[in-house]
């Protein structure tokens, strides 16, 4: 990727997380990644596609496939928590997080992402995690990641990131296998 797209994007994350996807304008962006606004049409070609680019890499498809990738069973487990809390802990993220979610209904390329989050990736993350992609190891595998989400967008619970993560992956760690029942 160019520096310049870089720029574009970089200023795009600060200006949508202020101001939201409606809000903000294209000339906003050019001004703060100081760049023209005909550049930015060059790049990306609509404001759509911008918010596109931004909330794309907003969503945890790329850290969920990276920690996937690496590690099975609990170190995966370990990987998308921390990852997860890490990334979102930047209240830009979270804020376009929240975003992109709302910009779902507009978007059909975004509304795939995330439904192919909420299934394949569900299911690969199953199978590295559990053993199998069954009905109930897809859903603790959403459950995680649904408990990740509702701290990332209300982290004032008063619980720092650190102790929530410990808790969290506890609870989603594949159980241990005995002789005993």
């Amino acid at each position: 990727m160019s520096n310049t797209r870089d720029k574009i994007v970089d200023a795009a994350i600060d200006v949508f997380s202020e101001k939201g996807y409606s809000g903000a304008s294209i000339d906003e962006i050019a001004v703060r990644a100081g760049v023209s606004k005909g550049l930015i049409f060059w790049y990306f070609k609509s404001k759509k596609n911008l918010i596109r680019e931004v909330a794309l890499r907003v969503l945890p498809r790329t850290l969920l496939e990276e920690c996937a990738d690496k590690y099975e069973g609990k170190e995966l487990i370990d990987c998308i928590v921390y990852g997860f809390l890490e990334k979102y802990y930047d209240k830009r993220m979270r804020r376009l997080l929240l975003f992109t979610f709302s910009y779902q209904a507009l978007d059909e390329e975004i509304d795939r992402e995330i439904s192919r989050l909420c299934s394949s990736t569900i299911t690969i993350l199953a199978r590295k995690v559990y053993g199998n992609d069954g009905v109930e190891e897809r859903v603790r595998i959403r459950s995680l990641i649904g408990s990740l989400i509702c701290y990332v967008l209300t982290p004032h619970e008063c619980i720092p990131p650190e102790k929530y993560g410990d808790i969290v992956k506890k609870m989603f760690y594949p159980r241990e296998k005995t002789f005993f029942k």
